[in-house]
Protein backbone atom coordinates (compact mmCIF):
# COMPACT_ATOMS: atom_id res chain seq x y z
CA UNK A 1 0.00 0.00 0.00
CA UNK A 2 2.72 2.34 1.00
CA UNK A 3 4.60 1.58 -2.35
CA UNK A 4 1.67 2.35 -4.37
CA UNK A 5 1.74 6.10 -3.10
CA UNK A 6 5.23 6.34 -5.17
CA UNK A 7 4.41 5.81 -8.03
CA UNK A 8 3.85 8.76 -10.74
CA UNK A 9 1.52 8.88 -13.08
CA UNK A 10 -0.35 11.80 -14.19
CA UNK A 11 -2.13 10.84 -17.67
CA UNK A 12 -5.55 10.33 -16.39
CA UNK A 13 -5.79 12.90 -13.35
CA UNK A 14 -8.65 14.15 -14.83
CA UNK A 15 -10.78 11.82 -15.99
CA UNK A 16 -14.45 12.25 -14.80
CA UNK A 17 -14.57 8.55 -13.33
CA UNK A 18 -11.49 10.25 -10.97
CA UNK A 19 -12.65 13.57 -9.77
CA UNK A 20 -16.71 12.71 -9.10
CA UNK A 21 -17.22 13.50 -5.98
CA UNK A 22 -15.91 17.26 -6.57
CA UNK A 23 -18.70 18.28 -8.58
CA UNK A 24 -21.24 16.32 -7.12
CA UNK A 25 -20.35 17.23 -3.97
CA UNK A 26 -20.47 20.83 -5.38
CA UNK A 27 -23.92 20.66 -6.57
CA UNK A 28 -25.22 19.46 -3.30
CA UNK A 29 -23.69 22.52 -1.64
CA UNK A 30 -25.11 24.95 -4.33
CA UNK A 31 -28.68 23.21 -3.72
CA UNK A 32 -28.40 25.05 0.03
CA UNK A 33 -28.46 28.70 -1.88
CA UNK A 34 -30.14 27.99 -5.09
CA UNK A 35 -33.36 25.57 -5.10
CA UNK A 36 -33.56 24.75 -8.71
CA UNK A 37 -30.51 22.84 -8.98
CA UNK A 38 -31.16 19.56 -8.74
CA UNK A 39 -28.04 17.40 -7.49
CA UNK A 40 -29.88 14.01 -8.13
CA UNK A 41 -30.73 14.55 -11.63
CA UNK A 42 -27.17 16.52 -12.55
CA UNK A 43 -25.07 13.86 -10.54
CA UNK A 44 -26.97 10.87 -12.88
CA UNK A 45 -25.98 13.33 -15.73
CA UNK A 46 -21.83 12.92 -14.68
CA UNK A 47 -22.74 9.21 -14.30
CA UNK A 48 -23.67 8.66 -17.46
CA UNK A 49 -20.44 10.89 -18.41
CA UNK A 50 -18.65 7.84 -16.57
CA UNK A 51 -19.96 5.28 -18.25
CA UNK A 52 -19.32 7.15 -21.86
CA UNK A 53 -15.61 7.53 -20.79
CA UNK A 54 -15.59 3.67 -19.81
CA UNK A 55 -16.76 3.08 -23.15
CA UNK A 56 -14.62 5.31 -25.43
CA UNK A 57 -11.69 4.11 -23.28
CA UNK A 58 -12.40 0.15 -23.64
CA UNK A 59 -12.75 -0.18 -19.98
CA UNK A 60 -16.12 -2.27 -19.51
CA UNK A 61 -14.07 -5.44 -19.45
CA UNK A 62 -15.89 -8.92 -19.53
CA UNK A 63 -12.99 -10.99 -19.68
CA UNK A 64 -12.46 -12.17 -16.07
CA UNK A 65 -15.03 -14.51 -14.21
CA UNK A 66 -15.96 -11.88 -11.83
CA UNK A 67 -16.94 -8.91 -14.55
CA UNK A 68 -18.81 -11.18 -16.46
CA UNK A 69 -20.92 -11.97 -12.73
CA UNK A 70 -20.84 -7.95 -12.18
CA UNK A 71 -22.60 -7.61 -15.69
CA UNK A 72 -25.00 -10.63 -15.23
CA UNK A 73 -25.69 -8.70 -11.58
CA UNK A 74 -26.47 -5.15 -13.31
CA UNK A 75 -28.42 -6.92 -16.13
CA UNK A 76 -30.91 -8.78 -13.44
CA UNK A 77 -31.15 -5.32 -11.38
CA UNK A 78 -32.71 -3.95 -14.72
CA UNK A 79 -35.01 -6.55 -15.76
CA UNK A 80 -36.70 -6.72 -12.52
CA UNK A 81 -38.59 -3.83 -13.68
CA UNK A 82 -40.64 -6.28 -15.61
CA UNK A 83 -41.74 -7.87 -12.31
CA UNK A 84 -41.55 -4.43 -10.27
CA UNK A 85 -44.51 -3.29 -12.98
CA UNK A 86 -46.28 -6.43 -12.67
CA UNK A 87 -46.21 -6.16 -8.84
CA UNK A 88 -48.24 -2.77 -9.43
CA UNK A 89 -45.24 -0.37 -8.67
CA UNK A 90 -45.03 2.88 -11.43
CA UNK A 91 -41.98 2.39 -13.86
CA UNK A 92 -41.13 5.54 -12.25
CA UNK A 93 -40.16 3.93 -8.64
CA UNK A 94 -37.40 1.93 -10.71
CA UNK A 95 -35.91 4.96 -12.47
CA UNK A 96 -35.21 6.53 -9.59
CA UNK A 97 -33.93 3.72 -7.77
CA UNK A 98 -31.81 2.75 -10.58
CA UNK A 99 -29.84 6.34 -11.16
CA UNK A 100 -29.09 5.87 -7.01
CA UNK A 101 -28.01 2.28 -6.25
CA UNK A 102 -28.07 0.68 -9.25
CA UNK A 103 -26.34 2.62 -11.90
CA UNK A 104 -23.36 3.64 -9.58
CA UNK A 105 -22.54 0.24 -9.71
CA UNK A 106 -20.39 1.33 -13.09
CA UNK A 107 -17.49 2.42 -10.58
CA UNK A 108 -16.55 -1.56 -10.36
CA UNK A 109 -15.46 -1.08 -14.08
CA UNK A 110 -13.45 2.46 -12.87
CA UNK A 111 -11.59 0.60 -10.27
CA UNK A 112 -10.83 -2.24 -11.82
CA UNK A 113 -9.08 -0.03 -15.03
CA UNK A 114 -7.70 2.45 -12.89
CA UNK A 115 -3.98 2.68 -13.29
CA UNK A 116 -3.77 5.26 -10.59
CA UNK A 117 -5.43 5.45 -6.95
CA UNK A 118 -6.19 9.18 -7.42
CA UNK A 119 -9.89 8.77 -7.15
CA UNK A 120 -9.72 8.53 -3.51
CA UNK A 121 -7.24 11.73 -3.28
CA UNK A 122 -10.45 13.41 -4.67
CA UNK A 123 -12.57 11.53 -2.54
CA UNK A 124 -11.07 12.88 0.48
CA UNK A 125 -11.22 16.43 -1.10
CA UNK A 126 -15.03 16.06 -1.69
CA UNK A 127 -15.84 14.30 2.11
CA UNK A 128 -13.13 17.12 3.56
CA UNK A 129 -15.44 20.09 2.43
CA UNK A 130 -19.02 18.35 3.29
CA UNK A 131 -17.26 18.16 6.68
CA UNK A 132 -15.80 21.13 7.41
CA UNK A 133 -18.55 23.00 6.45
CA UNK A 134 -21.17 21.17 8.26
CA UNK A 135 -18.97 21.84 10.97
CA UNK A 136 -19.13 25.60 10.12
CA UNK A 137 -23.00 25.56 9.65
CA UNK A 138 -23.54 23.57 13.38
CA UNK A 139 -21.58 26.53 14.91
CA UNK A 140 -23.29 28.91 13.36
CA UNK A 141 -26.24 28.01 12.26
CA UNK A 142 -27.58 30.78 10.13
CA UNK A 143 -31.13 30.66 9.20
CA UNK A 144 -31.01 29.75 5.49
CA UNK A 145 -29.31 26.66 6.63
CA UNK A 146 -32.57 25.82 9.21
CA UNK A 147 -34.82 26.53 6.56
CA UNK A 148 -32.89 24.41 3.82
CA UNK A 149 -32.74 21.54 6.63
CA UNK A 150 -36.21 21.37 7.18
CA UNK A 151 -37.28 21.89 3.50
CA UNK A 152 -34.92 18.61 2.71
CA UNK A 153 -36.80 17.12 5.61
CA UNK A 154 -33.06 16.82 7.59
CA UNK A 155 -35.70 17.97 10.61
CA UNK A 156 -38.86 17.98 11.71
CA UNK A 157 -38.43 21.47 12.93
CA UNK A 158 -37.73 24.59 11.26
CA UNK A 159 -35.45 26.01 14.29
CA UNK A 160 -31.71 25.79 15.74
CA UNK A 161 -32.06 23.15 18.81
CA UNK A 162 -33.79 21.03 16.42
CA UNK A 163 -30.54 21.40 13.59
CA UNK A 164 -28.21 20.67 16.06
CA UNK A 165 -29.54 17.36 17.42
CA UNK A 166 -27.34 15.89 14.53
CA UNK A 167 -24.70 17.11 12.00
CA UNK A 168 -26.58 17.29 8.64
CA UNK A 169 -24.33 19.21 6.89
CA UNK A 170 -25.80 19.67 3.10
CA UNK A 171 -25.78 16.20 2.31
CA UNK A 172 -28.27 14.51 5.45
CA UNK A 173 -26.57 12.29 8.23
CA UNK A 174 -26.84 8.86 7.10
CA UNK A 175 -24.76 9.71 4.40
CA UNK A 176 -22.47 12.16 6.21
CA UNK A 177 -21.68 9.06 8.36
CA UNK A 178 -20.68 7.00 5.85
CA UNK A 179 -18.59 8.74 3.49
CA UNK A 180 -16.87 10.08 6.53
CA UNK A 181 -15.93 6.94 7.76
CA UNK A 182 -15.28 5.94 3.95
CA UNK A 183 -12.90 8.56 4.21
CA UNK A 184 -10.99 7.99 7.36
CA UNK A 185 -9.95 4.68 6.04
CA UNK A 186 -8.82 6.25 2.65
CA UNK A 187 -6.46 8.21 4.66
CA UNK A 188 -4.35 5.20 5.76
CA UNK A 189 -2.23 5.14 2.69
CA UNK A 190 -1.50 8.85 3.25
CA UNK A 191 -0.41 8.83 6.95
CA UNK A 192 1.26 5.66 6.08
CA UNK A 193 3.61 7.38 3.28
CA UNK A 194 7.17 8.97 3.34
CA UNK A 195 6.60 12.68 2.21
CA UNK A 196 5.91 14.35 4.95
CA UNK A 197 2.82 16.69 3.61
CA UNK A 198 0.98 13.24 2.71
CA UNK A 199 1.30 12.41 6.26
CA UNK A 200 -0.21 15.73 7.88
CA UNK A 201 -3.01 15.69 5.42
CA UNK A 202 -3.73 11.67 6.14
CA UNK A 203 -3.65 12.81 9.81
CA UNK A 204 -6.07 16.29 9.25
CA UNK A 205 -8.38 14.35 7.65
CA UNK A 206 -8.23 10.69 9.67
CA UNK A 207 -9.20 13.25 12.65
CA UNK A 208 -12.00 15.84 10.88
CA UNK A 209 -13.65 12.70 9.89
CA UNK A 210 -13.71 11.20 13.22
CA UNK A 211 -14.88 14.42 14.60
CA UNK A 212 -17.67 14.50 11.13
CA UNK A 213 -18.80 11.01 12.05
CA UNK A 214 -19.12 11.05 15.49
CA UNK A 215 -21.10 14.83 14.78
CA UNK A 216 -23.73 12.84 12.98
CA UNK A 217 -25.03 11.44 15.83
CA UNK A 218 -25.72 8.16 13.32
CA UNK A 219 -25.48 4.96 16.09
CA UNK A 220 -23.65 3.04 12.42
CA UNK A 221 -21.13 5.39 11.92
CA UNK A 222 -19.67 6.07 15.46
CA UNK A 223 -19.06 2.26 15.98
CA UNK A 224 -17.52 1.97 12.85
CA UNK A 225 -15.43 4.52 13.23
CA UNK A 226 -14.17 3.37 16.27
CA UNK A 227 -13.67 -0.01 14.35
CA UNK A 228 -11.85 1.98 11.82
CA UNK A 229 -9.81 3.50 14.43
CA UNK A 230 -8.34 0.29 15.91
CA UNK A 231 -8.53 -0.99 12.43
CA UNK A 232 -5.82 1.67 11.82
CA UNK A 233 -4.07 0.72 14.90
CA UNK A 234 -3.84 -3.05 13.64
CA UNK A 235 -2.29 -1.93 10.27
CA UNK A 236 0.49 0.57 11.81
CA UNK A 237 1.59 -2.14 14.94
CA UNK A 238 0.78 -5.56 13.76
CA UNK A 239 0.41 -5.83 9.45
CA UNK A 240 3.30 -3.07 8.16
CA UNK A 241 4.86 -3.12 11.53
CA UNK A 242 5.25 0.79 10.93
CA UNK A 243 6.17 1.66 13.91
CA UNK A 244 7.16 0.07 17.83
CA UNK A 245 4.05 -1.42 19.45
CA UNK A 246 5.59 1.13 22.74
CA UNK A 247 3.96 3.86 20.77
CA UNK A 248 0.87 1.81 20.63
CA UNK A 249 0.55 2.42 24.92
CA UNK A 250 1.67 6.06 24.22
CA UNK A 251 -1.64 6.50 22.02
CA UNK A 252 -3.48 4.60 24.50
CA UNK A 253 -2.56 6.89 27.10
CA UNK A 254 -2.97 9.82 24.88
CA UNK A 255 -6.74 8.24 24.64
CA UNK A 256 -7.47 8.02 27.81
CA UNK A 257 -6.19 11.55 28.86
CA UNK A 258 -8.53 13.05 25.96
CA UNK A 259 -11.40 11.21 27.59
CA UNK A 260 -11.21 12.47 30.54
CA UNK A 261 -10.68 15.90 28.90
CA UNK A 262 -13.98 15.61 27.44
CA UNK A 263 -15.77 14.30 30.78
CA UNK A 264 -14.45 17.69 32.20
CA UNK A 265 -15.49 20.03 29.67
CA UNK A 266 -18.54 18.66 28.12
CA UNK A 267 -20.08 15.83 29.74
CA UNK A 268 -23.54 15.70 28.37
CA UNK A 269 -22.02 15.53 24.83
CA UNK A 270 -20.23 12.05 26.12
CA UNK A 271 -23.47 10.59 27.80
CA UNK A 272 -24.93 11.67 24.56
CA UNK A 273 -22.64 9.35 22.65
CA UNK A 274 -22.95 6.62 25.09
CA UNK A 275 -26.50 6.41 25.07
CA UNK A 276 -26.20 6.50 21.61
CA UNK A 277 -23.76 3.30 21.70
CA UNK A 278 -25.95 1.56 23.80
CA UNK A 279 -29.08 1.82 22.15
CA UNK A 280 -27.61 0.12 19.20
CA UNK A 281 -28.68 -3.55 19.64
CA UNK A 282 -32.66 -1.66 21.01
CA UNK A 283 -32.41 -0.46 17.40
CA UNK A 284 -32.04 -3.85 15.39
CA UNK A 285 -35.27 -5.30 17.51
CA UNK A 286 -37.21 -2.58 16.87
CA UNK A 287 -36.48 -2.59 13.04
CA UNK A 288 -36.47 -6.63 12.74
CA UNK A 289 -40.57 -6.38 12.80
CA UNK A 290 -40.39 -4.45 9.78
CA UNK A 291 -37.74 -6.82 7.89
CA UNK A 292 -39.71 -9.85 9.03
CA UNK A 293 -43.12 -8.39 7.66
CA UNK A 294 -41.22 -6.96 4.19
CA UNK A 295 -39.86 -10.33 3.63
CA UNK A 296 -43.56 -12.29 4.17
CA UNK A 297 -44.81 -10.40 1.46
CA UNK A 298 -42.28 -10.34 -1.19
CA UNK A 299 -43.79 -10.56 -4.54
CA UNK A 300 -41.41 -13.37 -5.31
CA UNK A 301 -39.23 -14.97 -3.06
CA UNK A 302 -36.55 -16.01 -5.95
CA UNK A 303 -37.34 -12.94 -8.10
CA UNK A 304 -37.55 -10.22 -5.55
CA UNK A 305 -39.74 -7.81 -5.69
CA UNK A 306 -38.09 -5.59 -8.23
CA UNK A 307 -35.55 -2.77 -7.81
CA UNK A 308 -36.78 0.05 -5.59
CA UNK A 309 -40.14 -1.81 -4.46
CA UNK A 310 -39.08 -1.65 -0.88
CA UNK A 311 -37.19 1.70 -0.60
CA UNK A 312 -37.96 5.15 0.30
CA UNK A 313 -39.52 5.66 -3.46
CA UNK A 314 -42.52 3.76 -2.80
CA UNK A 315 -44.18 5.41 -0.31
CA UNK A 316 -47.13 6.10 -0.53
CA UNK A 317 -48.15 3.25 -2.74
CA UNK A 318 -50.81 0.59 -1.42
CA UNK A 319 -49.09 -2.65 -0.29
CA UNK A 320 -45.82 -1.23 -0.49
CA UNK A 321 -43.12 -2.67 2.07
CA UNK A 322 -40.95 0.47 2.67
CA UNK A 323 -37.68 -0.73 4.21
CA UNK A 324 -36.60 2.48 6.15
CA UNK A 325 -33.82 0.79 7.85
CA UNK A 326 -32.39 -1.75 6.55
CA UNK A 327 -30.35 -1.79 3.37
CA UNK A 328 -29.14 -5.62 3.28
CA UNK A 329 -32.79 -6.73 3.64
CA UNK A 330 -33.78 -4.08 1.75
CA UNK A 331 -32.00 -5.64 -1.52
CA UNK A 332 -32.75 -8.71 -0.79
CA UNK A 333 -36.70 -8.22 -0.83
CA UNK A 334 -36.33 -6.22 -3.93
CA UNK A 335 -34.12 -9.11 -5.26
CA UNK A 336 -35.00 -12.30 -4.34
CA UNK A 337 -32.81 -15.08 -4.00
CA UNK A 338 -31.36 -15.14 -7.59
CA UNK A 339 -30.30 -11.75 -7.06
CA UNK A 340 -29.30 -11.32 -3.49
CA UNK A 341 -27.11 -14.33 -3.77
CA UNK A 342 -25.08 -12.28 -6.83
CA UNK A 343 -24.78 -9.98 -4.38
CA UNK A 344 -23.38 -12.66 -1.81
CA UNK A 345 -21.37 -14.33 -4.30
CA UNK A 346 -19.20 -10.69 -5.07
CA UNK A 347 -18.26 -9.88 -1.93
CA UNK A 348 -17.39 -13.52 -1.09
CA UNK A 349 -15.15 -13.46 -3.99
CA UNK A 350 -13.96 -9.92 -3.03
CA UNK A 351 -13.01 -10.53 0.70
CA UNK A 352 -11.73 -13.81 -0.96
CA UNK A 353 -9.01 -11.98 -2.76
CA UNK A 354 -8.55 -8.81 -0.95
CA UNK A 355 -7.79 -11.13 2.54
CA UNK A 356 -5.12 -13.61 0.67
CA UNK A 357 -3.12 -9.93 0.40
CA UNK A 358 -4.01 -7.81 3.06
CA UNK A 359 -1.30 -5.35 2.77
CA UNK A 360 -2.56 -4.91 -1.02
CA UNK A 361 -6.10 -4.23 -0.15
CA UNK A 362 -6.37 -3.15 3.43
CA UNK A 363 -8.11 0.15 1.93
CA UNK A 364 -10.35 -1.39 -0.30
CA UNK A 365 -11.48 -3.95 2.43
CA UNK A 366 -11.98 -1.32 4.89
CA UNK A 367 -14.53 0.49 3.09
CA UNK A 368 -16.88 -2.38 1.84
CA UNK A 369 -16.70 -4.19 5.19
CA UNK A 370 -18.16 -0.51 6.96
CA UNK A 371 -20.62 0.02 4.41
CA UNK A 372 -21.71 -3.26 4.46
CA UNK A 373 -22.13 -3.28 8.41
CA UNK A 374 -23.65 -0.12 8.30
CA UNK A 375 -25.96 -1.69 5.76
CA UNK A 376 -27.40 -3.47 8.32
CA UNK A 377 -29.29 -0.83 9.90
CA UNK A 378 -29.12 1.79 6.91
CA UNK A 379 -30.00 1.85 3.40
CA UNK A 380 -26.38 2.72 2.51
CA UNK A 381 -26.49 1.49 -0.58
CA UNK A 382 -29.45 3.25 -1.88
CA UNK A 383 -27.68 6.59 -1.53
CA UNK A 384 -26.09 8.26 -5.02
CA UNK A 385 -23.34 9.59 -2.75
CA UNK A 386 -22.32 6.78 -0.87
CA UNK A 387 -22.81 3.63 -3.51
CA UNK A 388 -19.87 4.90 -5.77
CA UNK A 389 -16.86 3.97 -3.70
CA UNK A 390 -17.90 1.25 -2.27
CA UNK A 391 -18.33 -0.34 -6.06
CA UNK A 392 -15.27 1.08 -6.87
CA UNK A 393 -13.73 -0.43 -3.92
CA UNK A 394 -14.87 -3.56 -4.75
CA UNK A 395 -13.61 -3.08 -8.46
CA UNK A 396 -9.59 -2.22 -7.49
CA UNK A 397 -9.64 -5.62 -5.34
CA UNK A 398 -10.53 -7.56 -8.47
CA UNK A 399 -7.67 -5.16 -11.01
CA UNK A 400 -5.09 -6.65 -12.87
CA UNK A 401 -1.66 -7.38 -10.68
CA UNK A 402 0.32 -4.44 -11.87
CA UNK A 403 -2.03 -1.92 -11.77
CA UNK A 404 -2.02 -0.67 -8.44
CA UNK A 405 0.24 2.07 -8.56
CA UNK A 406 -1.12 5.44 -6.90
CA UNK A 407 -0.68 9.11 -7.54
CA UNK A 408 -0.97 11.21 -4.22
Amino acid sequence: MVLRMEHKNTHNRIRISLIYYIPVVILYFLNMFIPVVRPGVLATVILAAVCVELIVRKQFRFGEFEDRLMAAYFLYNALSVIWLVRGGFPVSVFVQEFVVSLLPVVFYYVGRSAETNVYFKYFIYAVLFVGITGILLQIVMPQFYIDYSYRLSFVSKADAATCRVRMNSFVGSTVLGFVSVAAMIASIPFIMSKGKKQRLFGIASMLINLIAAFMSNQRSAMVVAILVVLYFNYLIFFVYKTLDRKYFVFELGAVVIAFIALCVVDMDAVMKIYYRLVSLPDAVGERSEQWVAAVNNMYSTWLGNGLGANGHRALGIEDAHVIADGGLVKMYCEQGVFGFSMFIYIMILTFGKGIKNVKEYCVELGIIFVALLQSVGSNILAFQLATPVFWYAVGRVHSPDGQRGTES
